[in-house]
């Protein structure tokens, strides 16, 4: 059911000022200066988010749908699938290497799912798969090869210090290259995707 208009402002303001605290302060920021930081009582903030890590888990998804999916909306239309695929890609490794107090904070209290990660693996493998069609892309690749390239990607971030943070496009850069069929060599069997702790 959805939220009155109160009681949905005052979740926003609260999500808000949670991604700024732990922005700001860490993943270990009490829930009563998030609250403090909101503008509402405790009461109000453990009534809408009874543990820390549904808040945690609210400020990734908040997070997410302002990043992530309007780029996925968008690239769904873009005829070259290997800028299709770059941009959903840069998408979600920009939003990673940005919010690494908020993913370190969705860490600490169990709120990383594979759930919220397949809300992303699954449109980029089917932009993966489309762009195989038009021999964009090896054709040996499999919708289980999604999260492993994207765990590759967002594992180089703890590399690079904050004087270039973007360094990881190098790498980016890299991966795209090694989508194409030309040159490519044959791939060791596919491993299926286990159930685990994603960084996003």
């Amino acid at each position: 059911m959805p939220l009155r208009a109160d009681a949905a402002r005052n979740a926003q303001r609260i999500i808000d000022a949670a991604h700024q605290v732990f922005t700001d302060g860490g993943v270990t920021v009490p829930m009563d200066e998030i609250a403090a930081a909101s503008g509402v009582g405790v009461a109000t903030l453990y009534r809408r988010f009874p543990h820390k890590q549904d808040l945690v888990r609210a400020v990734l998804e908040a997070r997410f749908e302002e990043v992530v999916t309007p780029v996925l909306a968008r690239v769904a239309a873009v005829d070259d699938p290997r800028e299709a695929v770059y941009l959903a890609l840069e998408s979600v490794v920009s939003l990673a290497s940005s919010e690494r107090p908020t993913l370190a904070a969705a860490n600490n209290v169990g709120a990383l799912t594979m759930d919220l990660a397949w809300r992303y693996f699954s449109p980029v493998a089917t932009l993966v798969s489309r762009g195989q069609s038009t021999g964009a892309f090896r054709p040996d690749l499999v919708p289980d090869d999604v999260p492993r390239l994207v765990l590759m990607l967002l594992g180089t971030l703890p590399s690079f210090p904050t004087s270039a943070p973007e360094g990881w496009r190098r790498y980016l850069d890299l991966l795209m290259d090694a989508l194409s069929p030309e040159g490519a060599s044959a791939l060791a069997p596919v491993s299926p995707v286990a159930e685990h702790t994603p960084p996003l």
